[in-house]
């Protein structure tokens, strides 16, 4: 299991970047339907859930999305999206890895096929929460409910096309960060 530990410079650093890689992806958008988009903020929230643990996603999804929600004029959005991304970074990294990565040398090992499960389970389970979270975001912000239920699809394919990024790309990332 995790050991305790507090936060420190290193992880404020490394939380920071996180952030901003976040907001960038954020800004990547693969266009859809009418009007629909694919953004890869997810995908990169994912990984760094899969590979680094809940605070660290739960940070960098709270603190770039809605940066870039402030940024890109979204900005009724913005105190959303830093609840809902931050609370479902914290869900597929605390399922999938825990809280903090071990600080055991081997902390990037090939992954099972239970820890697959995990991080897939835990991006099920955050993407779900991200589905509910937009949901009642987009109602009170709109103030339609049928506006709200026609991002539905938008939100799933979002966290879909963001599902099996991560799940690709992270155990790629273990091996480069285990050299």
């Amino acid at each position: 299991m995790n050991i305790k530990r507090k936060f420190n410079i290193r992880d404020l650093v490394t939380a920071s970047v996180f952030a901003a890689m976040c907001a960038i992806a954020t800004a990547i958008k693969i266009p859809f339907g009418v009007g629909a988009m694919v953004h890869l903020g997810t995908a990169l929230v994912f990984t760094i859930a899969i590979v680094f643990g809940g605070v660290y996603a739960g940070l960098a999804g709270a603190i770039g999305s809605a940066f870039y929600d402030l940024l890109m004029g979204f900005s009724p959005y913005t105190l959303w999206s830093f609840v809902i991304k931050g609370i479902a970074g914290l869900i597929a990294g605390v399922v999938a890895k825990g809280l903090w990565p071990e600080t055991t040398v081997n902390i990037f090992t090939v992954p099972s096929q239970k820890s697959i499960l995990r991080a897939a389970l835990g991006c099920i389970l955050a993407a779900t929460w991200t589905l509910g979270g937009y949901t009642v975001a987009w109602w009170q912000v709109t103030g339609s409910l049928a506006t709200a239920i026609a991002n539905m699809p938008s939100s799933l394919m979002t966290s879909g096309v963001g599902l099996v990024i991560a799940l690709l790309l992270a155990p790629k990332l273990r091996k480069v960060l285990n050299r």
